[in-house]
C-alpha cells in the first residue's frame, strides 16, 4: 500500500501544475488565458486519475474547483460530439 492509499487526500506529492498532470497543452493555454495558472487542491487529486480513465468521485466546498476538476479531463478525452449522440455526462 503506497502513501496515496493510506490518505487519498494528501496533497504531499500531488503536481502543482497542469502540465505535470497531463493536461494538454491546448486546454493549458485556454486556461491561461482565462488566468488560471496552477490547479486547485481538488484538481491535484482527480486530473490524472480522471485523464487515465479512471472513475473519480470528488467532495469540496463551492469554490474549490470541482467544475474543472471534473471538466478538464472531460474534454481531453472525448470525441466531437455528433447531433442528438452526446459523448459525455456529468452528473
Amino acid at each position: 500500500m503506497n502513501q496515496a492509499d493510506q490518505n487519498p487526500t494528501s496533497l504531499d506529492d500531488a503536481p502543482t501544475t497542469f502540465e505535470a498532470l497531463g493536461v494538454a497543452p491546448d486546454l493549458i493555454a485556454a486556461l491561461r488565458e482565462q488566468g488560471i495558472e496552477a490547479p486547485f487542491a481538488i484538481q491535484r487529486l482527480t486530473i490524472a486519475d480522471a485523464l487515465e480513465g479512471r472513475d473519480v468521485c470528488g467532495k469540496a466546498k463551492t469554490g474549490s474547483g470541482k467544475t474543472l476538476a471534473f471538466g478538464i479531463p472531460l474534454l481531453q478525452r472525448i470525441e466531437k460530439a455528433e447531433p442528438r449522440r452526446p459523448r459525455g455526462l456529468v452528473l
